[in-house]
């Protein structure tokens, strides 16, 4: 007989998986005050690799946060560790090309964003987050804690808990349930969602391992990855925190081949040509796949991330996309909870966000079908003419291939919300889309573009954690006045600037351009009207939006 206890509590968000997803939806409602009570079935530690990139339209969300320099200092490689991408045949063998400042690692100020990308493990940006959690005093995380189910009411979910470490089982009644419980979300099955796509477009191993002495035991230079080409075992290797941790994926693996701890010492050493003591961490094997969820939200309930879409990681966006999900839905769901946000704000995270995930999947799935074992040429290791020719050819087929999976730019930044029933395009065309090349635009649906200020802070900075409204008119505008009062009038946060410097103008040649809490633009125009602040807050959906 169960003689656990059974208690009943409630919260205002109750969030189900303590990844990077979830805490990032944490902080979000909890810098606003919203109380949120994150659980995890798991304790959340461990040395698997996970997510290594944290891009840059991240970091700008842990900037907002409060916690970019935190992350910068917790680099366990070094923040100025060049973020290079080798090709070679070995370790030990031929350099076939280099792409430097990958990601955009590099430190320094772009115009074009606030922060630098980051090569760091996940493990210790979710530590990062969770310290962050720790200061706001509206959430609570309790790992070991399982979701059980969960049922939905009028103006309710009362979910059933139970505690893994004690045994205790108890009741939370939220008001919104969101589930970032990962590829086999128990949320996802719970609200009928069915995941579409295609599973298994390949199958992989990542071993992390301690290997004393291998960085300086080739001749290629510092690099976050090497990319391994050859006929022997094709693969990709590279640094991964202090110690002398590394992580390592054989690629192109057979069907019917299954790799344990044991074997990868010997696989290592045959795929790099380093003899050096290998001593295996951790081994994980998992299927790369593209899988989008038939549906994000049931009533009250929210998919976020993984639990909502899954594709191969080669471009490192699948973290990244979830912590988008969860920037886009936390303020959403604040503004709801605070009574200023209508229905058509949450009717708007899915019609914003999956059209994001299928542009990204489509791009992360072509990358995966360029992997090292699809880079090889015949004769590659050769030690003679026709090896140079093999390798000629290599080299030009990887700056070619491979240019959109580590210089992405466009894809990061440049995502349009042009469906979204709060958002206002007046009949514009969708942005061109351009992985390489981003072009900022103030146009609603996209991205505020960047600008470092002359005090040297930058533009986002001055971003509220409501509305903005950023004026570029020098003269007086009667806008700002009727914007101030229907703010009020409403409940609605409103935060004024009015930027001095003549780029920052430039780049928003409307007189007005409001700007949301996620830093994406709802609204320009040269005459503010009444209709404004309802139609971005949810209150009133666009007469021409589609249902």
């Amino acid at each position: 007989m169960n003689t656990a206890k059974i208690s009943r509590t409630s919260t205002q968000v109750l969030v189900v998986g303590a990844g990077p997803v979830g805490q990032g939806l944490a902080i979000e409602l909890g810098l606003r005050g919203i109380d949120c009570l994150v659980i995890d079935k798991n304790d959340r530690v461990g040395v698997a690799p996970r997510a290594k990139t944290t891009n840059v339209r991240s970091r700008e969300h842990f900037r907002r946060w409060g916690i970019a320099q935190a992350l910068r200092d917790a680099s366990p490689l070094g923040i100025d560790y060049p973020s290079n991408i080798v090709f070679t045949t070995r370790l030990s063998g031929y350099r076939l090309a280099r792409f430097d400042n990958a990601l955009y690692c590099a430190p320094g100020r772009n115009p074009l964003y606030s922060e630098h990308a980051q090569w760091i493990p996940q493990y210790t940006v979710e530590q990062v987050m969770r310290d962050r959690l720790h200061t706001l005093p509206s959430v609570k995380l309790q790992l070991q804690c399982e979701l059980q189910g969960f049922e939905q009411r009028d103006d309710s979910v009362v979910a059933r808990l139970s505690n893994l470490a004690t045994g205790d089982r108890f009741e939370i009644e939220a008001q919104f349930l969101v589930g970032c419980d990962g590829p086999r979300s128990l949320v996802r099955d719970a609200i009928g969602a069915r995941l579409e796509g295609k599973y298994g477009l390949s199958r992989n191993y990542n071993f992390v391992f301690r290997a004393p002495g291998l960085a300086k035991a080739h001749m290629h230079g510092p690099a976050i990855m090497y990319w391994q080409i050859n006929s022997d075992v094709p693969s990709l290797i590279g640094p991964m925190d202090t110690g002398d941790r590394w992580f390592f994926m054989p690629t192109g693996l057979a069907p019917d081949v299954r790799l344990t701890k044991e074997d990868a010492p010997a696989l290592i050493r045959r795929a790099t040509g380093v003899d050096v003591p290998y001593e295996i961490l951790s081994a994980d094997e998992w299927v790369a796949s593209r899988l989008l969820a038939t549906h994000y939200r049931d009533r009250r309930v929210f998919l976020a991330g993984d639990a909502a879409h899954m594709h191969p990681p080669f471009g490192g966006f699948g973290m990244n996309m979830g912590i988008g999900d969860a920037v886009d839905l936390g303020w959403k769901l604040s503004a709801v909870l605070k009574g200023w946000g209508g229905p058509a704000l949450l009717d708007s995270y899915e019609r914003e966000r999956r059209p994001v995930h299928i542009h990204v999947m489509g791009e992360a799935t072509a990358n995966h079908n360029l992997m090292s074992n699809a880079l090889l040429e015949g004769d590659i290791e050769a030690d003679n003419e026709l090896g140079e020719a093999a390798r000629r050819r290599a080299a030009e087929h990887i700056q070619s291939g491979k240019l959109s999976e580590f210089y992405t730019l466009g894809t990061i930044l440049g995502d349009c919300y042009a469906d979204s029933p709060v958002i206002d395009r007046a009949g514009r065309a969708d942005p061109p889309r351009d992985f390489l090349n981003y072009i900022p635009r103030a146009e609603p649906g996209c991205r505020a573009p960047h600008a470092w200020m002359h005090d040297g802070s930058s533009l986002f900075d001055h971003f509220g954690l409501g509305l903005t409204l950023l004026v570029s008119s020098k003269e007086k505008h009667a806008g700002v006045a009727a914007a101030e009062a229907d703010a009020r009038r409403l409940g609605i946060p409103l935060a004024i600037i009015r930027p001095d410097e003549a780029g920052v103008r430039g780049l928003y040649p409307q007189a007005l351009t409001l700007v949301r809490p996620d830093q994406h633009i709802a609204w320009t125009g040269d005459v503010w009207t009444d209709d404004v602040l309802p139609m971005v807050s949810g209150m009133r959906v666009l007469a021409n939006a589609e249902a």
